[in-house]
């Protein structure tokens, strides 16, 4: 018996044992993947079916959780293997590795800057008002979560093809920005992205909603509309004479938000009283034209005790809060001595929500192409000629005032429109 066999005998069980914890884990693992992929973890998605919803309220931060909560040892795993030269505190060569803000894969990702997609995840998952050395760090552990989610994101469509909630999120931001169809079906593949075909359906439920949302809110008459030109340089790879020279079309992009501040139907129903005092109504009785000398008297400027008027106390109100903000940093501490502006007739602030149209291939360069325009954006949001569509559902818009925003010279064709 030599000295070497009790040492061989120690290595064959370490040997057998890490083979065995090897098992283990490797059935822990899969079987958590099982519990991440059904159907009652949340994880499931129909991209086919997609919401706007759905975009709006997805969190990465919440894909996270149910990972962590549904597969604790798998993510632990991911963190540790994906975090192996800081979890071991060397490199392959042994040497120890000091952790500093100026690494070189922070230098990388100045370089060449976050994309629109990691760029926004990782600024909602790190806080930008902590120290540089803790922003820095919080963007590491950002990334490597990142990083986790996408893997786990690939095993568990490899184990479950409807699990699959960044792959579809991921596929529309790649149809959202262009992104060719080689690039799309190279990351589906790899497991990073749903199909084309199913981006494609994604789009077309996405469109669907969107022009029954359309028609829901137009028909409600409380829907303002606004539209404008946008020009686009139509490339072709086969240069022809009749199209060497007309590769650029005008058209023509709209808006439709709802009105907002308790804005009644009662409120827009004055289409009658406005085109007794249009001027292009021959029998209108005109009121005398007012000048700019009477917007002074709509809120009547009395001095305070102080000799001051309401413009002067703005005036000195926005020097003092110049000078905080940007004068010499002596002036920074009385920020907080520094009270908001006297409020006169404050508008409340809410959020608008706004739905885009379909882009119409008119140009509104002309008064024939603004009256097409308004027709067409009245056509999405269900509203045209009742002479000519029956239609029950459709409402008489004939009593009630339409709002229409544009540039200036929007409004001035529009003008010469009811002037023909």
């Amino acid at each position: 018996m030599s000295l070497s066999d009790p040492v061989d005998d120690v290595l064959e069980t370490l040997h057998t044992l890490s083979n065995w914890a090897t098992d283990i884990t490797k059935d822990i693992c899969a079987q958590e993947i099982l519990n991440l992929t059904a159907k009652g973890s949340g994880t499931h998605f129909d991209v086919t079916h997609i919401t706007v919803k759905q975009l709006e309220d997805f969190r990465v931060a919440e894909l996270a959780i149910i990972m962590e909560n549904y597969a604790p040892v798998t993510w632990n795993l991911l963190n540790s293997m994906l975090s192996a030269r800081t979890q071991s505190g060397r490199d392959h060569d042994g040497d120890v590795i000091m952790e500093t803000s100026n690494s070189d894969e922070e230098a990388y990702w100045e370089e060449v800057g976050e994309g629109d997609l990691e760029g926004s995840l990782i600024s909602s998952l790190a806080n930008n008002t902590e120290s540089e050395r803790t922003k820095l760090q919080k963007q590491r552990a950002a990334k490597t979560l990142l990083k986790k989610i996408t893997v786990l994101s690939i095993m568990m469509r490899s184990t479950n093809q409807r699990s699959n909630t960044l792959q579809s999120l991921l596929g529309m931001f790649l149809q959202s920005t262009h992104t060719p169809q080689k690039v799309i079906e190279t990351l589906e593949r790899m497991g990073i992205s749903v199909s084309v075909n199913a981006i494609l359906s994604g789009t077309q439920s996405l469109a669907a909603q969107t022009h029954q949302h359309l028609r829901s809110l137009g028909r409600s008459l409380l829907a303002a509309y606004a539209y404008d030109n946008f020009d686009v340089d139509l490339k072709t790879h086969e240069h022809k004479i009749e199209n060497s020279t007309e590769t650029l079309k005008h058209l023509t992009s709209g808006l439709m938000f709802p009105l907002q501040h308790n804005v009644s139907k009662e409120d827009l129903r004055c289409s009658e009283v406005l085109w007794k005092m249009s001027p292009f109504n021959t029998r209108a009785e005109l009121p005398p034209k007012k000048g700019w000398a009477d917007l002074l008297v709509l809120h009547m400027d009395t001095p305070d005790d102080t000799g001051l008027s309401r413009r002067d106390r703005f005036n000195s109100w926005k020097f003092l809060s110049d000078l905080i903000s940007y004068g010499p940093p002596y002036f920074s501490q009385f920020r907080d001595k520094l009270r908001e502006p006297e409020t006169i007739e404050a508008i409340p602030i809410t959020r608008m929500p706004i739905v885009a149209t379909s882009a119409m291939d008119i140009s509104n360069s002309t008064v024939t192409g603004n009256i097409q325009s308004i027709v067409n954006l009245l056509q999405q949001g269900g509203i045209e000629d009742p002479a000519v569509v029956d239609d029950p559902g459709m409402p008489d818009i004939s009593e009630y005032v339409v709002l229409f925003h544009g540039d200036l010279g929007t409004g001035e064709r529009l003008q010469s429109a009811q002037q023909r």
